[in-house]
């Protein structure tokens, strides 16, 4: 006979012990962390609902589904549902204003599930779709059409197919997630594990930067009115929508929840000015690059100024992405004495060149009723797929079999 499990809706961290929490939560993601959840909500980007999944008459949580609602005049533009599933927005305008509510994470770049480490096969798949199915419960509760798991790691991919049965429909993310295992030591520990010639190219790029540019580290708290135009201005030349308030008010959730210690910011410095930077956060044995803000250049100018809302400085870039996002923080990491560089996503096959595994990551998106079942666009997914297996094709060496079953 199944086990039946209690659902509890809970509004706020705040009514979860946090010594609970911590049995359940994944003690290597810092997106699951009390201290970062609480920090989200305390800045106003709360999920709606906690959902809590115990055996009943126990105290001890066997799974739990943050439920966030992600408005599109304040939230993270990569955590929008509608960005991700636009052919499904056809029928939002029947259903409200919004497509749908974000399960799982509202930051990061590799969603994981909460759910007990000791709970196995069909206790699993039992916790997990008694979670989705009060989920659904919350959306269909708000008048909203859609639950979306957005950038989701292949385990957890794996567990919610097993959840939901087969007829379910995951899409390619246009973003994979890249991660580095640091050996040895020190830096040229690392150096030893990369081909000759990108070892070659490395400390080619290493030494420019070294030429004109040096770094500091510095609380993040301390730069986070510098920074935070910086990597706005680097978003917005992506095309992302960001203001430089949500990226500050970011900035800010990191560094409450992780403290001066923990929450730091890497400047590159070229004659004291700022000219690129990034964002790092501790998380017991890794390091994560969360941000990436840098300068523009202009061509023959001398003193760095501020043109039209763009930040410029005064001389070509000498590789500083690469030095900001990988090679410093590598250095850094191997001073707190770390084991991995979480190098996130953009620059995929830049990163993966450099020694970082290249993880797929998928979206998810369950109808929280029968009359919110609108097929999907394939066309989209097809375009995703011909994407990475064109990629996969020209380097296949940075791709692992965890991509055969997507592709």
């Amino acid at each position: 006979m199944p086990v039946s499990y209690a659902i509890e809706r809970v509004g706020s961290l705040k009514y979860i012990d946090d010594r609970l929490w911590g049995e359940v939560a994944d003690p290597r993601d810092m997106y699951q962390s009390y201290s970062w959840l609480r920090a989200l909500e305390k800045s106003d980007d709360a999920a709606v609902t906690y959902l809590l999944a115990r055996q009943r008459g126990r105290s001890r949580i066997l799974g739990a589904l943050p439920i966030f609602d992600c408005p599109t005049t304040r939230g993270d533009y990569l955590y929008w549902p509608e960005l991700h599933f636009q052919d499904l927005m056809r029928g939002s305008a029947l259903l409200g204003d919004r497509l749908g509510l974000l399960a799982g994470s509202s930051a990061g770049f590799s969603t994981k599930l909460v759910l007990d480490r000791a709970v196995f096969d069909t206790a699993r798949v039992q916790v997990l779709r008694s979670l989705l199915d009060a989920a659904c419960a919350v959306a269909a509760d708000r008048g909203i059409a859609y639950v979306f798991f957005l950038f989701l790691e292949d385990s957890a991919r794996r567990d919610l197919a097993a959840a939901i049965g087969g007829d379910v429909h995951f899409r390619l993310a246009g973003a994979a997630q890249t991660e580095l295992e640091l050996p040895g030591e020190k830096f040229d520990d690392y150096l030893a594990t990369l081909g000759k010639n990108v070892r070659t190219s490395v400390r080619r790029e290493t030494a420019l930067f070294l030429e004109s540019c040096s770094t500091e580290v510095v609380p993040l708290g301390e730069a986070i009115p510098c920074i935070a135009p910086l990597v706005a201005q680097v978003r917005a030349k992506h095309g992302l929508a960001y203001s430089v308030d949500v990226v500050a008010r970011r900035h800010r959730v990191y560094h409450a929840a992780l403290g001066d210690d923990l929450a730091k910011a890497l400047l590159c410095l070229r004659n004291g000015r700022i000219v690129g930077a990034s964002v790092l956060c501790q998380w017991n044995d890794q390091l994560y690059v969360t941000d990436f803000g840098r300068a523009e250049s202009r061509a023959g100018s001398r003193t760095g100024s501020r043109v039209e809302g763009r930040i410029e400085s005064d001389t070509p870039d000498p590789f500083v992405y690469f030095n900001a996002t990988i090679y410093e923080p590598i250095r850094y990491a191997y001073s707190m004495g770390l084991s991995r560089v979480v190098t996130g996503a953009g620059s995929e096959l830049g990163k993966a060149r450099r020694g970082s595994s290249l993880q797929p990551l998928t979206h998810l998106a369950i109808a929280a009723g029968e009359r919110t079942k609108y097929a999907v666009d394939t066309a989209l997914d097809k375009k995703l797929v011909e994407h990475w297996r064109n990629e996969r094709s020209a380097h296949p060496k940075y791709f692992g079999s965890v991509w055969d079953e997507l592709m």
